[in-house]
């Protein structure tokens, strides 16, 4: 069954590919923060599940409408009850779900865009995509800085060649592809580490999230 699952896949893929032309799309709304259903795509976490200090949350905000905004708190801070292996503590953000779909295919993107609002702190795009080597219980995370500037909504465009792998935290030296075909989640991030980072709170503003094939992308017409 897993053979013929994995057939289908493919065959699939080569028809939605063949559908689009040599380039592919020109762009894709990944992800809007409209509706309710919009922010239950996500969810927050942060170091207090292990004792930390640090909290997330995200919230629709009122003005301007359509939008949502990642706040919470950020500490280095250990708590007494914090557990035994808790090296160190100070991160805080948010991922998106599993999908009943499946993992997003954006192989035909180099870009991912960012409509944000700052507050001056430093952030941390996220993509978790399925590992090449090890089978599709294992998965790879890559990282870039999201430059939100404070106070002002841009878009903030991130091409996935600034996307690093890492371990906890940690870039990882070794050469590997970004595997663009399989990603399982996208995250955004407090960048961590106190020489980064002042505790107290924080507020990201974020209105959508896009991913774009900058050698075709013209404008956003038909954005919604």
């Amino acid at each position: 069954m897993a053979l013929l699952r994995r057939l289908l896949r493919g065959t699939q893929d080569f028809i939605q590919r063949a559908q689009r032309g040599p380039y592919g799309e020109a762009s894709r709304m990944l992800y809007q923060f409209k509706v309710p259903e919009d922010l239950d795509q996500w969810t927050a976490f942060s170091d207090s599940e292990v004792g930390g200090q640090s909290t997330a949350a995200l919230q629709a905000a009122e003005e301007p409408p359509g939008t949502a905004t990642l706040t919470g708190v950020f500490s280095t801070e250990v708590g007494e009850g914090a557990h035994e292996r808790l090296r160190r503590s100070g991160y805080a953000g948010i991922t998106t779900k599993p999908s009943q779909d499946g993992p997003l295919d954006l192989e035909d993107f180099d870009t991912l865009v960012f409509r944000v609002r700052g507050d001056g702190r430093q952030y941390i795009a996220s993509i978790r995509c399925e590992n090449w080597l090890v089978d599709t219980r294992s998965f790879d995370v890559w990282q870039a800085f999201l430059f939100a500037r404070k106070g002002e909504w841009t878009e903030v465009e991130v091409p996935m060649h600034r996307f690093l792998l890492t371990w906890k935290g940690k870039v990882v030296e070794e050469v590997v592809e970004l595997n663009a075909k399989r990603i399982t989640s996208l995250g955004i991030s407090l960048a961590g580490g106190e020489q980064l980072q002042s505790q107290g709170p924080f507020n990201l503003g974020i209105e959508w999230i896009e991913a774009r094939n900058t050698r075709i992308y013209t404008g956003p017409e038909g954005r919604e």
